[in-house]
């Protein structure tokens, strides 16, 4: 009998701590026998959406959960306010809407608990902004508990407001942080201080009211005090030039703080407390850095009294930490946007050059953006470090290529540009599409600006028009062929050269390696057949007239775009002129082309097969164009004329509709003004009429009557003037 009354007994006492089990783990049961609509708890609401195995999952508990918010906040629920917040909080994390609670956070915030004020800040931070109208609810309550006496409760109102703080709240609340940054206790100040940066941000006008208080802060002692001090100091300096005189009054303490933090590593000043890794309390050492580089920017005086704390800030920091990377790079920069002497911008450029050697890219990457500004400072003291720049330019990383390169060509000059380029040709073979664009566009821009001799300029260009030509911008190309134009000595060797690129790569030759080479083919093919003027080391080129008409022919019938076809056609008609014996060859292969579905291609074809009828104009017509102009009638940054299918090209060898721009190269094309103005000779004046389409040329062409210098002479044209009278017509003028 004992033993059932015992099993009764245990079973009894189960049940009852099996019932209160079950009220622990199920308190919705609880409450809604209360008629309470209290929720679960926040960790049970992370663990129950944690193990949702789908969004739909997800989306069904928190619509559960923020119907049941809803009913709480309805029924006004005071003792679970806080949790409810809380899990509003998480839920905005999740991106969950949650402006149903709003309020809810500064009902806590009224509260006069710190746990309740506590949550209440934290909802207000990360369900609210500056642009809510809610907010403008909460400026009573913030200044109130500034005012208050918890050191607590004023720091989470000045966390608060200097999250969240509008212009509004700004100008009413600013009186008060001011007050708080003179407030005895070390945590005000420092929140009073980082709390005013954010109203000098929103109302710049309160920069002059911090102005005493900024600069009382400088004199502390306390490194987190300090901290927010010079912060502030920085944000006022930003905003208005006048507060960096105000500063520099104070920089004699910014450099001893400064020297014992680096060499005071005992002191009761650089605690150890403060270390990281080792290294005084970098975060202060960056931020006064900072403020010294701005006080001395074109300030003597200022720089002078900081060199040697850099110097000493550069030598005594290791850099094996990234604490240390971050002084010294601060200290680099410092250095070099100061007045400091040579020898520290030497220094500052070789801690910069350690960090191109270092395995982090974010490192080499500020090395690289820091060293291009130093460049326009003193490129020397750069130039000890080009070989690790060059080997940057092949990094795996395109941020760094980019930023190598740029560095790289501001690097170039007259006297190295040979060194550079025998380094980027090398890379250019190597580089991906995307990047070789930009590599060859600064390639072609500096062998345009530096070339040390017009054989080289050739050299390089025939380089990189056969490794990368389809990269080549129209105005490299109009450039390269400018320089051949206007230099005669070279005429010959860069015929040669660029024949014996286009012959070699004839499967693989871009668009614009074929328009170049067409054109000084078809401009300069006697030098190409007969070796004039050869130059010091150049090979022989042993090549017939043949020859060049079978690769002209070549590439016409290879090649798919119209504009090299237009070059080929048109350096075609000129070989016809250089080499008279290919002429009935030459004039077969145009033959061709007057059926062609392109109507460029047609009129050239029909326009130049015309020219073989006419033999005594035909040589005026394809002789050597003159040499062209820089800018060839348009700017130099202009885009190259037309190729009539919309793709931009070089201008070509002779137009042949007639058409002339505006430096007359058309007439000289023809013989020159003068031979115009006189008139066609007899015997060629039939043939100029037929090609011309039979215009009447027998009558003689009447002089140019000389244009009087009268000052409003430019007013009748324009029609602000009376019109000049006509000259007597001569009797047999046919234009009278």
């Amino acid at each position: 009998l004992a033993a059932p009354a015992a099993f009764a007994s245990l079973g009894g006492r189960g049940g009852r701590e099996g019932g209160r089990g079950t009220a622990r783990q199920t308190p919705r049961e609880v409450c809604a026998r209360k008629g309470n609509a209290m929720t679960s708890r926040l960790r049970e609401l992370i663990r129950s959406i944690r193990e949702c195995k789908t969004a739909a999952e997800e989306r069904a508990i928190v619509a559960k959960e923020s119907a049941d918010l809803r009913a709480s906040f309805k029924e006004g629920d005071v003792e679970y306010r806080h949790r409810n917040v809380a899990k509003l909080m998480y839920l905005h994390m999740l991106g969950y809407p949650t402006h149903f609670g709003q309020m809810e956070c500064l009902k806590l915030i009224a509260g006069n608990g710190f746990p309740e004020k506590r949550i209440g800040y934290l909802g207000l931070m990360a369900l609210l902004d500056e642009r809510q109208e809610v907010l403008m609810l909460v400026t009573n309550s913030l200044k109130r508990d500034l005012n208050g006496k918890n050191q607590y409760v004023i720091g989470l109102a000045l966390c608060a407001l200097g999250n969240i703080c509008s212009s509004e709240m700004a100008r009413d609340l600013a009186p008060d942080v001011k007050k708080l940054m003179r407030s005895s206790t070390i945590y005000i100040k420092k929140k009073a201080a980082l709390c005013a940066v954010r109203l000098a941000q929103k109302v710049p006008e309160l920069v002059h009211d911090f102005k005493d208080e900024a600069l009382a802060l400088l004199d502390e002692r306390s490194h987190g005090v300090l901290l927010g001090a010079v912060t502030l100091a920085l944000e006022l300096c930003n905003l208005t030039p006048e507060a960096i005189a105000w500063f520099a009054t104070r920089a004699s303490n910014l450099v001893k703080m400064l020297k014992h933090l680096t060499t005071s590593g005992g002191s009761s000043f650089s605690a150890s407390d403060h270390h990281v890794h080792g290294i005084p309390d970098p975060f202060l050492q960056v931020k006064i850095l900072h403020l010294l580089r701005i006080l001395g920017k074109g300030n003597t005086e200022v720089s002078d009294l900081m060199s040697d704390v850099l110097a000493q800030v550069a030598t005594n920091t290791t850099s094996g930490k990234n604490a240390g990377h971050a002084i010294l790079y601060e200290c680099a920069q410092t250095i070099i946007e100061t007045e400091s002497v040579g020898g520290l911008r030497v220094l500052a450029v070789n801690i910069l050059g350690k960090f191109l050697s270092n395995r982090d890219n974010n490192m080499r990457y500020v090395a690289l953006h820091t060293l291009t500004k130093v460049v326009a400072i003193d490129a020397k003291a750069v130039q000890r470090h080009k070989s690790v720049i060059v080997e940057c330019v092949r990094d795996a990383d395109v941020s760094i290529r980019k930023r190598a390169l740029e560095l790289a060509c501001a690097l170039v000059n007259p006297t190295n540009v040979d060194a550079f380029m025998q380094e980027l040709l090398d890379f250019i073979a190597d580089s991906d599409a995307n990047f070789k664009t930009d590599l060859v566009q600064r390639v072609c821009t500096l062998v345009e600006r530096f070339h040390p001799s017009p054989k080289w300029y050739v050299d390089v260009m025939a380089d990189v028009l056969e490794k990368a030509g389809s990269h080549v911008n129209d105005r490299a190309a109009r450039s390269f062929v400018v320089m051949i134009s206007t230099t005669p000595e070279i005429q010959g060797y860069a015929v040669r050269k660029l024949y014996r690129v286009l012959f070699e790569n004839m499967e693989k030759a871009c668009s614009v390696l074929q328009m170049v080479c067409l054109w000084c083919v078809g401009e300069f093919g006697d030098q190409l057949v007969n070796g004039d003027q050869m130059v010091e080391g150049e090979l022989p080129l042993k090549v017939t007239d043949d020859e060049v008409v079978a690769l002209v022919e070549q590439v016409l019938r290879h090649s798919a775009e119209v504009s090299v076809m237009e070059y080929g056609l048109t350096g075609a008609i000129k070989l016809s002129e250089r080499y008279p014996a290919q002429a009935e060859k030459v004039k077969a292969l145009i033959g061709k082309y007057k059926t062609s579905s392109f109507v460029e291609l047609q009129q050239r074809a029909c326009e130049y097969g015309r020219l073989f009828m006419h033999e005594k104009i035909r040589p005026q017509l394809l002789e050597h164009m003159p040499p062209m102009l820089t800018d060839d009638g348009e700017d130099e940054q202009s885009t190259p004329t037309s190729a009539g299918n919309g793709t931009t090209r070089p201008p070509q060898p002779a137009e042949a509709a007639g058409t002339t721009n505006d430096t007359g190269l058309g007439v000289d094309l023809l013989g020159g003004v003068d031979d115009i103005m006189a008139g066609p000779s007899s015997s060629g004046a039939d043939a100029l009429a037929d090609l011309l389409g039979g215009a009447d040329l027998s009558s003689p062409v009447p002089a140019p009557q000389a244009v009087s210098a009268k000052p409003n002479d430019l007013m009748d044209m324009l029609g602000g003037g009376a019109a000049p009278q006509a000259p007597q017509a001569a009797a047999g003028d046919p234009l009278a």
